[in-house]
């Protein structure tokens, strides 16, 4: 029966492919099925071996299992979840003794899964920073030529001829499936340590190791050999074809490292009146866990500078921050442009722009942070060397690049980032699979100070980062790792340098690193790879303003505690080792629990602790002058704000991105506003767009106040929202959109000839608003927008109600994108934007 440990090891090492988004969206229905068919797997083969039962005392581990199960996120919990529910299970099943393999099969798979997690941050930081295996191309193009294929290395890649065309391959960790193998690994380790004298477990090690070698290099030509095939890329990640493929590797472990008979599992947990020397150990594997975690997650709070900002224009021909974003340019170079971006930044941190000076010593004296964003042009040693020595001195430097090399922006940033250790990779991501643009949610508890602030960042193309050695890769900091995304080599044979097509063995995939920070003496250097974001047209959505803030508040900064973190490292190895000579002679099973017990106790410390440090340290920061927000609010509304120019205007007839952009062609700062608390707490002026949700009292409540203490809403309305609920909260305040007989008519017959709706045409709305001030009007003297001012009596104060008919007439699909060239008709929808919010909604 105990051969079916190995099949309990391969699904519960598999489960992960399903929980993380490695390669695909969790699919918690497979994750679940191969975390019950581990579970069962494991107790059939302890069903046997297992001898006594759990005994009560060791329950006590439920203690620490319940701090930790407090912050550790889903699915990272799942092996605290199931060793949880193996103690629980433990107290139930506590009488009856031929069924102990049930409880301790249970305990035993939460711990694997355990430690698979905790082993899983620091293969995720290794494969984001190397993918290539380029050394085993060899290896494997021998195999192949061998078996009968054609194939040769080049520069560590291998190229795969067939009749059809040659194909290039990359090596890489994830192709060969080595997450799965490492898995599967760390399960065997567990039980070959429990189970085993020294020298058995060596040699079980050293076997599974050289099998585990082999196998995935002929699993790896096998699913070569099935691509040629297909041509389907998802062969290389897809979860369930990498978990068979390791069925027949179980099968080979079986007959190769069988798990005697002659070794039974015994739980005994030691007594809780522990000795002198089990306390010291007990106390020694707290501190050891505790530093070890504090080594990773504290941060150097740092120094605070004075956040003087210096952007050089001088090396760079793109995203331009000097011509103005007004109501009169129009076209791309408008908003394809930093303009909005770095007078926001006015907003927060004393701003200048360098147009025609190198940059110097003593030009870069007088500033804190250097910005590089776009170069289109090289840099040279001395500017290098003063730069190198800004940083050294505690100057930060913030380094923006872009996808493919494009204008060379790579090239000339690595001649200053791979000073510090960084290269700006030639290639372009995407979301694997799909193809579509990457989205990356962090970890709000883990994450880097930097993302503290970011509930979700949206990528329009990056490239990606790596480490220029390996000592580098030790002191990079990683700020985002992607997760779910392809990288595609560029190419200088198509526009902008991107490959036609997406879908090619030579991609890498799964995690890849979009975004570092590294400390390099008193400064920090942050590395960024998409420049599009901070473009005018994006720039206040999609979580790209606080990850801005968060940049500009981790490099004000100089370096204060550079040494604790080697010092809790240090301190770490000291531990260990006095704990190796402290329990060289106790029981495994002892040391075990021990370690759980006081490591679980320990994280469960330290890591609240070091994240709580994080956020005292690192809050955005306040502006320093003031500016007009204006808060388009989705609570309420039913409209959609999309600025990705990717979105079709023609058929989003309920999309207003370039309404919400243009709002910033007057100096306003538009933002997304979840709720109409949260856009009645921060903006001067509140939009809602087509209201669906039901207004209650504490709603006309909250914006009463508003109003009386002088904000601004302005709510658009059409006729198309047929589930409209504006009149809920305009009747508060003596305004009703109504709609005239003729109107209703045409509308009840819009199935019948939809042609004939001129719904959008601004001097003819079908909605006509009744009470408040008329503000617009069309030529049969119907109203379509009007004005209700709110006055606080006491402080006079007064507040404005603006509301508009038909919001149609603003939606992308008759203004245009945020590129667009506008037409007459598109002009005059503009001024009317433009009149509604500089000389009516004005502050």
């Amino acid at each position: 029966m105990k051969r079916f440990l190995w099949l309990g090891i391969l699904f519960l090492s598999a489960s992960w492919l399903y929980f993380i988004p490695q390669f695909t969206m969790p699919d918690l229905v497979a994750g679940s099925l191969c975390i019950i068919a581990g579970i069962l797997c494991i107790i059939g083969g302890l069903w046997r071996c297992a001898q006594k039962q759990i005994e009560i005392r060791y329950t006590v581990l439920l203690i620490p299992l319940a701090a930790a199960l407090l912050f550790v996120p889903f699915p990272y919990n799942l092996g605290l979840v199931v060793l949880a529910l193996g103690l629980l299970a433990s107290l139930l099943s506590y009488k009856f003794e031929n069924i102990q393999a049930i409880p301790l099969g249970i305990s035993l798979a939460g711990v694997l899964l355990l430690i698979q997690m905790m082993v899983f941050p620091f293969y995720m930081s290794f494969i984001s920073h190397g993918h290539h295996l380029d050394i085993l191309s060899p290896v494997i193009s021998y195999l192949a030529n061998f078996l009968g294929f054609h194939t040769s290395t080049n520069n560590g890649l291998l190229f795969v001829q067939t009749l059809q065309q040659t194909y290039p391959v990359t090596i890489t960790w994830e192709k060969l499936g080595c997450y799965l193998a490492l898995n599967m690994f760390l399960g065997a380790l567990l039980l070959f340590v429990m189970l085993y004298e020294k020298r058995q477990m060596l040699k079980n090690t050293f076997l599974f190791l050289i099998a585990g070698a082999l196998y995935i290099i002929l699993r790896f030509v096998a699913i070569l050999v099935v691509y040629l095939t297909t041509t389907e890329l998802s062969i290389f990640w897809d979860p369930l074809v990498m978990t068979l493929s390791f069925l027949p590797f179980s099968l080979l472990l079986m007959k190769l490292i069988p798990w005697s008979d002659r070794n039974e599992i015994t739980i005994q947990a030691p007594s809780l009146l522990l000795t002198k020397r089990q306390l010291t150990a007990l106390l020694l594997m707290f501190l050891l866990v505790f530093s070890f975690t504090g080594a990773f997650l504290f941060q150097d709070p740092g120094s605070t500078k004075n956040g003087r900002i210096l952007i050089d224009e001088y090396h760079s021909q793109w995203e331009d921050t000097v011509q103005p974003l007004d109501t009169e340019w129009y076209g791309l170079l408008s908003t394809y442009n930093y303009y909005s971006w770095a007078q926001w930044l006015h907003y927060y941190y004393p701003v200048a722009i360098n147009m025609n000076a190198t940059l110097s010593p003593d030009l870069l004296s007088k500033y804190d942070i250097l910005i590089l964003k776009c170069p289109t042009e090289s840099y040279t040693t001395q500017e290098i060397q003063s730069i190198k020595g800004f940083v050294e001195h505690g100057g930060g430097l913030y380094l923006i690049g872009d996808h493919t090399n494009v204008f060379g922006m790579s090239t000339f940033l690595n001649q200053v980032s791979e000073e510090f250790g960084i290269r700006y990779k030639t290639d372009a991501t995407y979301e694997l699979g799909t193809g579509d643009l990457s989205i990356y949610q962090p970890d709000q508890f883990f994450s880097h100070p930097v993302m503290r602030h970011v509930a979700q960042f949206d990528f329009m193309t990056s490239c990606t980062l790596e480490p220029t050695s390996l000592s580098a890769s030790m002191r990079m900091e990683n700020i985002i790792i992607g997760n779910r995304i392809t990288s595609e080599p560029g190419t200088y044979s198509t526009e902008n340098f991107f490959r036609e097509s997406i879908a090619s063995p030579d991609s890498e995939c799964g995690y890849l690193l979009q975004a570092a920070a590294i400390k390099y003496g008193m400064g920090r250097v942050v590395a960024f790879t998409d420049s599009t974001v901070f473009s005018s047209f994006c720039l206040f959505t999609d979580g790209y303003p606080t990850f801005t803030l968060g940049v500009l508040q981790y490099l004000n900064r100089t370096n204060s505690s550079t040494y604790l973190t080697i010092i809790l490292f240090a301190l770490s190895i000291t531990f260990f080792v006095s704990l190796l000579i402290l329990l060289r002679n106790e029981k495994k099973i002892t040391i075990l629990w021990m370690f759980l017990f006081a490591g679980l106790l320990a994280f469960s410390t330290a890591a609240p602790l070091c994240s709580h440090l994080t956020n005292l340290s690192y809050p955005l920061p306040l502006p320093q002058t003031d500016y007009t927000q204006v808060c388009f609010e989705q609570q309420h509304s039913s409209s959609n704000i999309s600025v990705k120019p990717t979105s079709s205007l023609g058929v989003n007839t309920n999309n207003y991105g370039t309404f919400f952009v243009w709002t910033q062609r007057l100096g306003y700062v538009p933002s997304l506003e979840p709720t109409l608390k949260d856009a009645t707490g921060k903006g001067d002026i509140i939009v809602i767009i087509n209201p669906t949700q039901p207004f209650t009292e504490a709603d006309v409540h909250l914006l009463t106040t508003f109003f009386k203490n002088g904000g601004r809403m302005l709510l658009m309305d059409s006729i198309r929202n047929t589930q409209s609920t504006a009149n809920e909260l305009l009747g508060s305040f003596g305004v009703w959109i109504t709609t005239s007989a003729a109107d209703q008519e045409l509308f009840s017959n819009e199935s019948e000839n939809s042609s004939q709706m001129p719904i959008g045409n601004i001097t003819s709305p079908y909605l006509t608003i009744t009470g408040g001030t008329q503000l617009l009007i069309n030529d049969n003297n119907e109203t379509y927008a009007t004005m209700t001012e709110v006055v606080n009596p006491t402080t006079g104060d007064t507040g404005r109600l603006v509301v508009v008919v038909d919001s149609y007439t603003f939606c992308d699909a008759l203004m245009g994108g945020t590129f667009t060239e506008p037409t007459e008709q598109q002009r005059r929808i503009y001024d009317t934007e433009f009149f509604l919010f500089s000389e009516i909604l004005s502050p």
